[in-house]
């Protein structure tokens, strides 16, 4: 009788000891659809119709993202470097935000996941560039426009001087239907490098066959 409750007294306390270290296998689609309503909440949280996003996250490169910290970055005298690191990294965060307001629900579905993970930071090799052929008053006075064109319009955003007002680069996407061949974006730049003179591709992404809704729809 004693070995038997003792036996019975054991498993109540391995169960107690235990309790929350067990972790259950969900299974993949439940996952799945919990990363979804996680994405889904993060592009309602992105650019409003009007003004620019103000977030304070965490590069992992340790530097702030959002406008704050490129705010910091000028009030606390920054060095060039790092100044061209933090307005790079709020530029590409800015390419993002109002990427995914300018395409609309039905576009993001499709392309969004890309345009965020590949085309917007591949963005910031040329607002590097562009920084590093000036000195560090001029990289201060960098900003971006908050003004995503609708309907068939190809900006998506612009780079430019605060103290001139002059455009420095602009983030593009052109729609393109070569024949036979269905529906392309085109995301590209122009730099004032050059004048503005050129497309600077940085990736073509495939529609479909069918015409791509108007931006923002």
């Amino acid at each position: 009788m004693i070995p038997v409750l003792l036996k019975k007294c054991l498993v109540v306390l391995v169960a107690v000891l235990t309790l929350g270290t067990v972790v259950p296998n969900l299974p993949a689609n439940h996952v799945g659809k919990q990363l979804d309503k996680g994405s889904l909440q993060r592009e309602q949280s992105r650019v409003p119709a009007i003004g620019p996003f103000k977030r304070e996250e965490e590069d992992r490169d340790g530097l702030e993202t959002g406008e704050g910290s490129w705010e910091k970055a000028v009030r606390k005298d920054s060095s060039k470097d790092r100044l061209i690191d933090a307005f790079s990294i709020y530029a590409v965060s800015e390419a993002q935000d109002q990427g995914l307001y300018k395409f609309g629900s039905r576009v993001t579905d499709q392309i969004g996941d890309q345009y965020v993970k590949e085309i917007a930071p591949a963005f910031a090799v040329a607002v590097r560039e562009v920084s590093r052929s000036h000195d560090k008053n001029w990289v201060r006075n960098l900003a971006v426009t908050h003004s995503p064109s609708p309907g068939m319009g190809e900006r998506i955003l612009h780079v430019y001087q605060t103290d001139t007002g002059q455009d420095v680069l602009k983030l593009h996407v052109r729609r393109d239907h070569p024949p036979l061949d269905g529906y392309w974006f085109n995301f590209h730049y122009h730099t004032a490098l050059d004048g503005f003179e050129k497309h600077h591709e940085l990736k073509k992404v495939y529609w479909g066959k069918n015409m791509p809704p108007r931006w923002r729809a």
